[in-house]
């Protein structure tokens, strides 16, 4: 992380520097924490500031991850973009792989994907729910259009594809996050791992599922 090395954030430009390493602690200390386990004292003790100060630049720690979810959704949008136009083949396995591929190797997004709801949209005002909501339409709109060309554009399927993909991510990737007592359980009783969740592999599966089902809806099949 490329830190301020000035005690006091003086002009504008300061100021973005601030609020960049502020949001790029929270990013490293999710490789290693649930959203749950994240402390505002422990991100401003990351990015070497007093728990105050963090607070002059987001108006608390739910603040600051909601921006860092609308940054990891779009540059998540942005390595699916480039793998689906690598992409020739329109089938519902294509389209379901490339999206469970690319969540898998973003793990903070799908963290915060899982988090949004239950925590993140908690403890903020009015207007930060407001602009974390308008850039959320963006993402989900985007998110359709990229798959326009698998599922096609009419309004009912794009919903029910995005909001499969979102809902998929976070709560696939909530029920692979074992707490420590639940892996410890998992380790004492080896039949209980038929229980254990592959993200990757379980969100292609729903989505391949969804896909078929919109397609099938379509042309009035079975599938």
């Amino acid at each position: 992380m490329s830190q301020a090395t000035f005690s006091r954030a003086r002009s504008e430009e300061q100021r973005a520097q601030r609020k960049e390493d502020i949001l790029a602690a929270a990013a490293e200390l999710l490789a290693d924490t649930r959203v749950a386990d994240l402390s505002l004292t422990e991100l401003a003790r990351r990015v070497g500031l007093a728990k105050s100060n963090v607070l002059r630049y987001f108006e608390s720690r739910e603040a600051v991850l909601l921006e860092l979810y609308g940054r990891e959704f779009a540059a998540w949008l942005d390595a699916l973009e480039a793998r689906l136009a690598a992409i020739t083949a329109r089938t519902p396995e294509v389209l379901a792989g490339a999206v469970a591929d690319s969540a898998a190797e973003r793990p903070v997004f799908a963290e915060l994907c899982a988090a949004a709801p239950g925590i993140l949209e908690h403890n903020i005002s009015g207007p930060v729910a407001r602009d974390y909501k308008r850039a959320l339409l963006a993402h989900v709109a985007r998110l359709g259009t990229l798959a326009s060309p698998w599922i096609g554009d009419e309004p009912a399927d794009v919903l029910v594809f995005v909001g499969t993909v979102t809902l998929g991510i976070g709560g696939i990737w909530s029920t692979c996050r074992l707490s420590p007592g639940m892996a410890d359980a998992y380790r004492l009783d080896p039949e209980l791992a038929r229980f254990r969740v592959d993200f990757r592999e379980s969100l292609e599966a729903l989505l391949t599922t969804v896909i078929r089902g919109i397609l099938a809806g379509r042309s009035g099949t079975t599938a």
